[in-house]
């Protein structure tokens, strides 16, 4: 082919050489085989052929294949025009792509071929004729022998049509639908047959799919759980499966029969459903879907069944010949729960109202929008409200006024947070301190309030007691300093004076005087420490515990030094705290450890650990250890477990340091047994802003 060959290179010769050949004179030819002649592009072919044709030279058809013929009228005889419009025909068979179209002689010998039988078998003309049309089949069908008893239906019947596989040239196999058709002359011999064939398989795949897909549509339909079926316009069943059949208590037999209007329904209230208010009515009248119509139906020797049906239309919007789709579920089990859930609320709602009858505390709850949803009678003469008052009402709605302030805060960030929180506060509206319990939830808050004004007004009593207490201790123990320093004065003086004319009795006297008045010297200094702990505090901020005990060990240094004591100590942390007091404490507690050490090398450690937002602290010995009945009684003021003679003492440091640890929040006690040693544990808040 020469693509640069133009139209003006063909000429009218060319035309008449092609069509006016001897071989070919009248034969009709495609484009496609015109261009391969002319060895030139398509398109210019058919251009050159087109204008050709405009000007009579040619004559031109395009069959419903789509493939466009072209030939040179005749100026012959009648038998010329036989035989042109012999090839015209050839041209088309030739010419037509979707069909294998071919000749077979009497025995099935292939005599033609065409364009489409090349399509779809895959084999040219010259490999093809002359040879079997067996060829085309399988294996199986020509070993029993199938191409033959079509060519024997075909020449008794006139025509056999058939679908099978097929083989192309490539081994590859397609569906095929096959028509043979007898050809005889005008006196009936046969002279051979018409082969069609069209390759159905891309069909035939479709087909199994939509059979596939109906098989699977038609199991679901007969193994839902749920009843489906069809009715008509008149409301006649036309389909419906197991499920439904045995819903409604209808044979299979009646489908095409049996209308579903005799089936009785009725409301909640056992009241007969007019057929107007039926779910099927309301889809033929309007063409929308119903959905969870419930109703219960009629059974004789059952109780009324609950139902759940949703009424579809069939096919889109609904004429005389349209159907509806009908769902059914049986949610009599479903009813029942909801029936034992309502009933079980009614008698959680008496229990509750019950117990909230039995709270001496006001109680109300919130919903998630702030509004009462219980409140007892103590609440509504707490906050002098009716009940009319509160229900159904915001909490905010009801107290304006409290909705700006800490009583907001804690409500909101209990909800928030999802925890529970207390809190003390004086309300102004009551005239009273309350402490509030909040207990949120994901549907709102409970909440207890009790009111604490008098144990408020007595704790303020008992504080100005004690502080009276603390002002008299302190004067008490300042006021007797002097007395005692005065005593010991003389009784030194009197020694001095006279030592010349006491005896040994004398002497002693003497000495145990002054020793009793130095230990009630060393007491009255305790006991002024002790009242002076809350009075003389300095604001607590964040103390380095390291530090402290630090500044402890040089203060015992000596006494350490003295008796060996080995002191083992981890990294301490900071804590919220007075570092005076806190250095008391430490050394309240090594002094104690070194003390009571036994006969053995004092061994004290001290430990911090974490909980939460504060830290436990510890100090643990490996001394005589205390007996588990006098744990508590050691923090007592003035209480010894031993004798002045066996180990001295005021027995007010532990006393001492339990009301500081309390003053910062914390507490104090200890674990022990007699032999084993002692650990002392105390808690002090964790520092907020520790020091870098």
């Amino acid at each position: 082919m020469d693509p640069n060959r133009s139209e003006s290179d063909i000429s009218i010769e060319d035309i008449n050489r092609l069509f006016s050949n001897g071989d070919t004179s009248g034969t009709p030819f495609t484009t496609a085989e015109v261009a391969e002649r002319w060895e030139c592009p398509e398109q210019i072919a058919e251009q050159q052929l087109t204008a050709f044709a405009d000007r009579g030279k040619l004559q031109t058809k395009e069959p419903e294949t789509g493939t466009r013929i072209w030939w040179q009228p005749s100026d012959g005889t009648q038998e010329d025009d036989q035989q042109a419009k012999l090839q015209e025909f050839g041209a088309f068979v030739s010419a037509v792509k979707d069909y294998a179209i071919f000749m077979l002689d009497p025995d099935g010998t292939i005599g033609s071929w065409n364009q489409g039988a090349k399509r779809i078998k895959g084999y040219s003309e010259d490999e093809i004729v002359g040879q079997h049309f067996s060829t085309f089949y399988t294996e199986e069908d020509r070993a029993e022998g199938v191409p033959e008893t079509n060519l024997e239906k075909a020449t008794e019947r006139g025509r056999v049509e058939d679908e099978g596989w097929r083989v192309r040239a490539d081994g590859s196999r397609f569906w095929a639908n096959v028509v043979i058709t007898a050809i005889r002359d005008i006196d009936g011999t046969l002279q051979g047959f018409t082969k069609v064939t069209r390759d159905m398989t891309e069909q035939r795949e479709y087909e199994l799919q939509l059979q596939r897909e109906r098989d699977l549509i038609e199991q679901i339909f007969e193994t839902i759980p749920v009843g489906i079926c069809v009715l008509d316009a008149n409301e006649v069943f036309t389909r419906a499966n197991q499920e439904a059949l045995d819903l409604l208590k209808i044979n299979e037999t009646d489908l095409g029969d049996l209308s579903i209007t005799s089936r009785e329904l009725y409301d909640s209230e056992d009241t007969p459903i007019p057929g107007d208010d039926r779910p099927w009515k309301e889809v033929f009248k309007t063409g929308q879907s119903v959905y969870d119509f419930q109703c219960r139906i009629d059974q004789a020797g059952v109780d009324h069944e609950w139902l759940s049906i949703n009424a579809v239309p069939l096919e889109g919007g609904l004429s005389e010949t349209d159907r509806i789709v009908i769902s059914i579920e049986d949610i009599t089990d479903q009813k029942q729960r909801q029936q034992q859930l309502e009933q079980r609320k009614t008698e959680l709602e008496t229990e509750l109202g019950n117990i909230l009858g039995r709270i001496s505390d006001a109680f109300f709850a919130l919903d998630e929008d702030w509004k009462f949803t219980h409140y007892n009678e103590f609440a509504a003469e707490l906050f002098q409200k009716s009940e009319d008052e509160l229900a159904e009402r915001s909490f905010w709605e009801v107290f304006p006024d409290r909705d700006d302030g800490q009583l907001s805060n804690e409500f909101r960030e209990a909800v928030e947070r999802q925890e529970p929180t207390s809190f003390e506060l004086y309300d102004e509206e009551v005239d009273a301190w309350l402490h509030y319990n909040v207990y949120p939830s994901e549907s709102g808050l409970s909440i207890y309030v009790h009111d604490i004004t008098d144990r408020k007004e007595y704790q303020q009593k008992l504080e100005e007691s004690n502080e009276r207490l603390e002002q008299f201790a302190y004067a008490a123990s300042h006021d007797l300093e002097e007395p005692l320093r005065m005593v010991t004065s003389y009784l030194q003086l009197l020694e001095q004076r006279y030592a010349d004319e006491l005896d040994e009795d004398a002497e002693e006297f003497i000495e145990f005087a002054v020793d009793g008045a130095d230990r009630m010297r060393n007491m009255i200094e305790g006991l002024l420490a002790y009242s002076r702990v809350e009075t003389q505090g300095k604001p607590l901020e964040s103390t380095d515990l390291d530090e402290v005990l630090t500044e402890v060990r040089d203060n015992l240094q000596v006494k350490i030094a003295e008796t060996n004591t080995e002191i083992m100590s981890e990294s301490l942390p900071q804590v919220e705290g007075d570092i005076a007091q806190l250095r008391q404490v430490f050394q309240n507690l090594l002094d104690n450890a070194i003390e009571y050490s036994g006969d053995d090398r004092p061994r004290i450690r001290v430990e911090a650990e974490r909980d939460g937002e504060e830290w436990i602290v510890s100090v643990s010995d490996e001394g005589i250890g205390i007996d588990p009945d006098d744990t508590d009684r050691v923090f007592e003021v003035f209480q010894r477990l031993h004798t002045y003679d066996e180990y001295e003492g005021t027995g007010i440091g532990l006393a001492l340091s339990q009301r500081i640890i309390e003053r910062h929040g914390g507490e104090i006690w200890v674990e022990s047994e007699p032999g084993d040693g002692s650990t002392f544990y105390f808690t002090l808040p964790a520092a907020t802003q520790p020091n870098t």
